[in-house]
């Protein structure tokens, strides 16, 4: 059960990191954030789904995995949180 978890989980980062990605090449225009945010969240989503897909099929091992396919929701969380609290909204 919770492999198909991990799958699920990795299977939207590699989504998420590849639409963030034709963002960056200039392929899709439908990015509401800067192009340096667009690019660290399609390399922190697309890097940790390659990451994550290489430790499930690979090396077999679902732990860390399955901490790889949380990692870009919660590094983007915060990333968003810090750009709230520093940014002037004038």
């Amino acid at each position: 059960m919770t492999r198909f978890i991990v799958i699920a989980l990795l299977a939207a980062d590699a989504y998420i990191g590849i639409r963030f990605l034709l963002n960056v090449l200039g392929v899709r225009k439908t990015s509401k954030y800067g192009a340096g945010s667009t690019a660290l969240y399609a390399f922190l989503f697309a890097g940790l789904a390659i990451a994550g897909c290489y430790f499930l099929f690979i090396r077999h091992d679902l732990r860390t995995s399955l901490w790889l396919s949380i990692g870009p929701w919660a590094l983007g969380l915060l990333i968003l949180f810090i750009t709230m609290i520093t940014s002037d909204y004038k």
